[in-house]
Formats: C-alpha cells, sequence, structure tokens
C-alpha cells in the first residue's frame, strides 16, 4: 500500500469517526430533559398565549435551555442559555447528580412561574431601558413581559402590535 493510500485511508477514517462523534453529541444535546409550558397573556388580548421552557440533553450540568414565548401559536421570542449559567456559586451541587437534577428541575420550574405581565415601570425604562425604542411602538405599549434566567439576568419584553412581535428594551443583570 502506498504511503498516499494509507494517508488517505486515515483521513477517511477520522472523518467517520468524527461524523459518528458529531452525531452521538448532536443526539445527547437533543434528548429532551425538561418541558413545560404555561398559559400567559402576552398582547392582552389573546388568551391563547403561552410560554414554553425546554431543556435538552443527558446531564442537568450540560443542558440546553430555550424559553420560547407563543402569540396565536407562533413564536415571537426565543431566549436561550445552557445550565452552567444556573449553576453559577453550586459547584458543590456537582458531586451528587441526584441533588443536581432536583435542583435544576426546581430551578426551570421557579423560571417559568415567575414569568410575568405587569406593568410598564417608565421611571426604570428611563434609566436603564430603550425608552426610544419604546416610544416608537404605536399605540405606546402599557404593559411588559418579564423574566429572569441565569443568575440575575432580567429581560423585558412589550409587545408591538403592527409588527406583531415581541420587542426586547430592557435587559440587566
Amino acid at each position: 500500500m502506498s504511503r498516499r493510500a494509507l494517508l488517505t485511508g486515515l483521513a477517511l477514517a477520522t472523518l467517520v469517526f468524527a461524523n459518528e462523534s458529531h452525531a452521538q453529541t448532536t443526539a445527547a444535546r437533543t434528548a429532551m430533559w425538561y418541558r413545560k409550558s404555561r398559559a400567559l397573556e402576552i398582547t392582552g388580548a389573546d388568551p391563547r398565549d403561552s410560554v414554553v421552557l425546554t431543556a435538552l440533553g443527558k446531564r442537568a450540568d450540560s443542558l440546553a435551555i430555550s424559553m420560547t414565548f407563543y402569540v396565536d401559536g407562533v413564536a415571537k421570542h426565543r431566549q436561550r442559555w445552557t445550565s452552567e449559567d444556573e449553576l453559577y456559586d453550586n459547584d458543590d451541587l456537582r458531586k451528587s447528580p441526584a441533588k443536581l437534577n432536583a435542583f435544576m428541575r426546581t430551578r426551570l420550574d421557579d423560571i417559568l412561574k415567575m414569568v410575568n405581565r405587569d406593568t410598564i415601570s417608565w421611571e426604570l425604562v428611563k434609566h436603564m431601558g430603550d425608552e426610544p425604542l419604546l416610544r416608537r411602538i404605536k399605540p405606546l405599549p402599557t404593559h411588559q413581559v418579564m423574566f429572569s434566567f441565569a443568575f440575575e439576568t432580567s429581560t423585558f419584553l412589550a409587545w408591538d402590535p403592527v409588527r406583531r412581535r415581541l420587542v426586547v428594551f430592557m435587559e440587566c443583570c
């Protein structure tokens, strides 16, 4: 066997192994670890609005987390982060998989429960938000959807009825 044939065979074997490894990693990440949803009034007009929280992966310390907001059954905003973001300052949990799983499920339940719709605080928007962005929405929004995740990260959304989308007007940590 020539040197060239040997190198070509080695390269092909490496590609096959890499593809199999990628497929296994992708399959592991796409395993549904957590999924819950709840009705949430987002637009102020449609009782069919909802929020869905999912976590994909096999282990609580390596999950891909996604929160999706739906209006009329259509996804209008998606926020993504990882379980590592939720484990900030909780390294001791990694030693006990059972405690880690319980902690992460409780944490995800809490995140979903704390999503709320409330009156916009214009004083807060003036200090920390994108007031010009909000003022471009017509009619001017009166309510916000707020949620927190990943060690004190908070996101504030407003519904734009003309463009039929949720607009991020403030994020804070």
